[in-house]
């Protein structure tokens, strides 16, 4: 059987959408900046002790960083760990379910990148058609990346958490710490899961097209489209 790369806009947006998705959920799931603490000073008698002056805190799920700054708050210098050996060694509970669902969202959303670079050259998987699989997947995976954010905040009341952000911290009440770029990151390709489900209908559309499917009678290969 003959295969027709077929490329429109929309088919290729989406399928680049697709893959930022995926990647931007990997990094935030790896990052450490889910949770930042205000620079610790000795005289804070609520901060712990084994910090230096000036450090800051950067809190993920799994990865724990320590920035060591200068007077004016410019870093020297950044030590990182990976905290949990088990499940049960997690910040919270919370946060393991939200480990778990992150994980299962961005395997979804890895298969559904490679989906959609097939796509250009394939437009089913057996009877079904790969766009509209694929946006059932993304729309599942966004559904899991709305767990995983619920799940955060209601994890913040652990005493790991409240070690970090005072004692003061409580499930969605962040005490002295303030929200990093991951948590922003990850809402954002939570967004963006569920727009890849709805474009995946338009680059269905275009790929269907009367244009298309007329180049591909007249022998055209690659198929370009709208």
């Amino acid at each position: 059987m003959c295969c027709y790369v077929i490329v429109t806009f929309r088919t290729l947006f989406w399928s680049l959408m697709s893959i930022s998705v995926c990647l931007t959920v990997l990094t935030t799931l790896m990052s450490s900046y889910w949770l930042v603490t205000p620079p610790y000073h000795h005289g804070n008698s609520t901060a712990p002790r084994q910090y230096a002056e000036n450090d800051v805190r950067a809190i993920g799920f799994f990865v724990r960083c320590t920035d060591s700054m200068e007077q004016h708050l410019q870093p020297i210098s950044k030590s990182c760990r990976v905290y949990p050996q088990s499940l049960s060694d997690f910040a919270s509970p919370w946060w393991a379910i939200a480990t778990i669902s992150m994980s299962l969202a961005n395997l979804i959303l890895a298969i559904v990148a490679l989906f959609s670079v097939a796509a250009l050259c394939f437009r089913s998987l057996g009877k079904k058609s790969i766009f509209s699989v694929s946006g059932f997947l993304q729309g599942i995976a966004g559904l899991l990346l709305v767990i995983s954010l619920v799940l955060f905040p209601a994890g913040w009341g652990s005493d790991k958490v409240k070690n970090d952000c005072g004692p003061q911290a409580q499930a969605f009440n962040l005490g002295s710490c303030h929200l990093g770029w991951a948590f922003y990151a990850a809402l954002g390709a939570m967004a963006g899961s569920f727009v890849c489900a709805f474009l995946s209908h338009q680059a269905e559309a275009s790929a269907d097209s009367d244009k298309v499917e007329n180049d591909i009678m007249d022998g055209k290969n690659p198929v370009c489209g709208i």
